[in-house]
């Protein structure tokens, strides 16, 4: 059974993991880590690719960091989504193909933590678990990507590669007669697929690409557009403003049983601004009753006390290919208290 992580029965409580995890009385000495003279061992799923095992290492670093008695072990696992690169997700599944297989595992008991991408989590989480932590976030931005030399107008015909429907009418939006054709892979594929011609362009999230190396890690800074020249190939880096990124993009989520030893040691390493970004980015999703197929787009800024919302939702049926209608996109603003996120999200809705 699932059940919404978000807006019902395992909706995360921000004001909790505001708390400091070490003043609530939880700390190292609490663990029963010795057993027979050997390490408490706690097993971190992951899927294989280069980015999941590079993001997983980034949250067994932090756990290793608060619990140097303990050996965090990684275990590989392949999804559906993995297995299956030749269909769009919305074909066979959705984004619960990159995440089942670990939620059944942990409810197994075969291993305590699964490391995901929050932008590829369904809304519906299995019951018993829950998101109990993520790391800071990484930049939201998407990066347009492209052979340098190369120019792109606003009225030019050029192929881009990106399965994602809402990067499709943002990017559509801002190049009328782009022709959006599917992209699956991981990262590394893409860019050589972009590389030998199947492509003119591929839009990738700029979060991957920092964490693997590819190209120089910016910081999370700014969210204008900037270009980076590597290896003969230009990384343009699109502004929030014209691409609004996926919900939790840039996010790492950490899941875990809803209680427990696993679930306690990564409240610790919680980092609450992502959180805080990503309870109200999945709130929104929730109140949508969106989940990947919908073209919609979701980014929070927090500044202090100051939150900023933004949605972008385009019209599917304006932009239908096979009709010559130009494509509609809604965009808007919601500002005020973080505290009163709920609210704020209310009123983004409306």
């Amino acid at each position: 059974m699932r059940v919404e992580n978000g807006h019902g029965k395992n909706k995360p409580n921000i004001r909790k993991f505001a708390e400091n995890d070490m003043a609530d009385g939880f700390n190292s000495d609490d663990l029963d880590c010795e057993s027979g003279g050997q390490k408490k061992t706690v097993k971190v799923g992951t899927r294989g690719s280069k980015l999941a095992l590079a993001q997983t290492e980034l949250v067994i670093k932090a756990l290793n960091e608060r619990f140097s008695q303990v050996d965090f072990q990684m275990v590989t696992m392949s999804t559906r989504g993995d297995r299956d690169t030749s269909r769009a997700l919305l074909e066979f599944g959705g984004k619960a193909v990159f995440v089942e297989e670990f939620e059944e595992a942990i409810l197994k008991g075969d291993i305590d933590i699964a490391v995901h991408s929050a932008k590829d989590m369904p809304m519906e989480i299995m019951e018993g678990l829950t998101i109990s932590g993520t790391l800071p976030r990484a930049c939201p931005q998407d990066v347009f990507i492209y052979k340098s030399g190369r120019s792109f107008d606003r009225n030019d015909s050029f192929v881009v590669g990106t399965s994602s429907l809402r990067r499709q009418y943002q990017i559509r939006d801002m190049y009328p007669n782009a022709e959006c054709k599917n992209l699956r892979g991981n990262v590394g594929t893409r860019i050589q697929k972009l590389e030998d011609g199947e492509y003119d362009a591929i839009i990738l999230a700029a979060a991957g690409l920092e964490r693997l190396g590819v190209i120089e890690d910016k910081g999370n800074d700014s969210t204008e557009c900037f270009e980076v020249h590597k290896d003969e190939l230009t990384f343009r880096y699109i502004s929030t403003e014209s691409m609004l990124p996926a919900a939790c993009q840039g996010i790492i989520a950490i899941e875990t049983r809803t209680y427990g030893e696993a679930y306690d040691m990564v409240r610790t390493i919680n980092d609450t601004e992502a959180y805080t970004q990503l309870t109200c980015e999945r709130e929104v999703l929730s109140r949508l009753n969106a989940g990947c197929h919908e073209p919609i787009g979701v980014y929070s800024e927090l500044h202090g006390d100051h939150m900023k919302i933004s949605l972008m939702k385009a019209d599917a049926a304006s932009s239908d290919k096979e009709k010559d209608e130009e494509i509609q996109i809604h965009r808007k603003t919601v500002e005020g208290n973080n505290a009163e996120w709920e609210q704020l999200v209310e009123a983004l809705i409306k």
